[in-house]
């Protein structure tokens, strides 16, 4: 099915849903308050009564829950991980309710270098598109023994990717800390931070005096434990209190779309934001093919919840959709082996959370390299999430279209300018829905007619080597690769 297709079927969902609604004044897609779809990502852009999350414009609405109590709107910020009960259809729509959590909450522990720290036992770990208060200074604006409200998601190194990190007032050494049970018994159990969490992430629960286990938390069940000393030896956490969370989206059979990072598993079936995701042949792929799910790649999953609490996904769209192929020049490599590079005129950043499956230090200029990663904070240069030699000399630039100019045949990807005008006969191509590959030919008028700035993604590959070194990539062939 297209992605036109699973927008118009969402709309038609929405409209079946409204007519069963009550009526509302709030502004939307239309009447009604039932939702047709749960939205779980980090918020991406705000404004005044309106928040994008998963691509997704919403109007806010008058219910906004911060850790379980009502809050005001302006109290949301971009970087958090909200969980939003909407109406929508295609890339608008009405959040009835947006509910925010923290995954962590506690003393700095230890600064471990410029992208790291722990809270709570837990390691988080920052990367370009994280948020702070202070986004000028960022981890710097944060000093061991700060108490800190933590946004993210578990990532595939045993630990958090942080979306957003907030200082909270005070000095005690409470922390909070959310995970899944196992082994429950009268005096405690064990919480794993992930349904696929690692020993390092995994803790021994015991209980303070006076502290109970509710009667609802059962072995699989996912809880928020809040201890007033900090982690002890052997990864032992003293429960002050203990509370039932909501792990899952949404309830079985809700349409749900869901954000995080790979942290295990492959194509077929992964585990992605703690939930597990299934796929099969007649899934979309956006961004990427089904090859380039590894742990570590971070993906939006949409479809819809199963009876065992799994996503059946229609649809992976990769976040992290640039990419870059040709000639590495201008390297500079630092003593950690982080750095940055140029590849087709666009510069690259390479910093600890690089995937490096070749050495930025092993390279040389001239080598053709594959750069996968995201825009910078910058706005100008590509962070990298992989890197990788490559023994394929056409140029490629691939990412979300941030200018096109349909008269001149032109686009802007990544800053850098693709021209058209010597792309060959049957050189437009729109995107193979089953493959997420080559897809047929379109004409040039009807290629650029489907490109929304700021959202579809386009991969422009060049004409020869000679493209390396032009300042404007000529194009021999240019492919729509979906939204982002």
């Amino acid at each position: 099915m297209s992605s036109t297709s699973q927008r118009t079927l969402l709309l038609a969902l929405a409209a079946s849903l409204a007519a069963c609604g009550s009526s509302s004044n709030a502004p939307g897609p239309g009447p009604g308050t039932t939702p047709n779809v749960v939205l779980q990502g980090a918020i991406t852009a705000r404004s005044a009564r309106q928040i994008e999350v998963n691509g997704v414009t919403l109007s806010t609405p008058a219910t906004v829950k911060i850790e379980k109590a009502e809050r005001p709107e302006s109290e949301l910020r971009n970087g958090m991980v909200v969980r939003v009960k909407a109406r929508a259809s295609g890339r608008t729509g009405e959040a009835l309710e947006v509910e925010f959590e923290d995954v962590a909450t506690g003393k700095v522990e230890a600064k471990l270098d410029d992208h790291t720290f722990s809270v709570g036992g837990q390691t988080v770990r920052i990367d370009d598109s994280t948020e702070f208060e202070d986004n000028l200074n960022r981890l710097g604006s944060v000093g061991v023994d700060d108490r800190v409200r933590v946004s993210g998601v578990p990532d595939d190194k045993g630990g958090l990717r942080a979306t957003r990190i907030d200082k909270l007032a005070g000095t005690s050494e409470d922390f909070e800390v959310k995970g899944v049970v196992s082994g429950r018994s009268a005096t405690g159990f064990t919480l794993k931070t992930s349904i696929d969490a690692g020993p390092a992430d995994t803790y021994t629960v015991t209980l303070a005096a006076g502290a109970t286990i509710p009667a609802g938390v059962v072995d699989g069940g996912f809880v928020e434990v809040r201890s007033l000393k900090p982690v002890q030896a052997g990864n032992v956490i003293e429960a002050a209190s203990i509370s039932i969370e909501d792990r899952l989206p949404g309830q079985a059979q809700a349409e749900a779309e869901v954000e995080g990072i790979v942290t295990s598993g492959f194509s077929a079936s992964f585990v992605v934001a703690g939930l597990t995701v299934t796929t099969t042949d007649a899934t979309l792929w956006r961004g990427g093919v089904a090859a380039d799910l590894l742990p570590g790649v971070k993906v939006e999953a949409e479809g819809t919840i199963q009876a065992d609490g799994s996503l059946a996904a229609r649809k992976v769209s990769f976040r992290y959709s640039s990419k870059l192929q040709g000639q590495a020049q201008g390297l500079t490599v630092a003593g950690d082996g982080t750095g940055t590079l140029t590849v087709n005129g666009i510069t690259v950043k390479v910093d600890a959370l690089t995937d490096q499956r070749d050495a930025l230090s092993a390279l040389a200029a001239g080598e053709l390299v594959e750069l996968r990663g995201f825009l910078g904070r910058d706005g100008a240069s590509l962070v990298a999430t992989r890197l990788e030699r490559s023994n394929d000399d056409r140029p490629i630039i691939q990412g979300v279209v941030t200018a096109k100019d349909a008269a001149a045949g032109t686009l802007t990807i990544l800053g850098k300018t693709i021209a058209t005008g010597s792309v060959e006969l049957g050189g437009f191509h729109d995107l193979d829905p089953s493959s997420g590959v080559d897809g047929p030919s379109i004409t040039k008028d009807a290629f650029f007619a489907a490109i929304t700035v700021g959202e579809t993604v386009v991969k422009g590959r060049g004409t020869d080597a000679a493209s390396f070194a032009n300042p404007v990539l000529t194009a021999k062939e240019v492919e729509l690769e979906g939204e982002r």
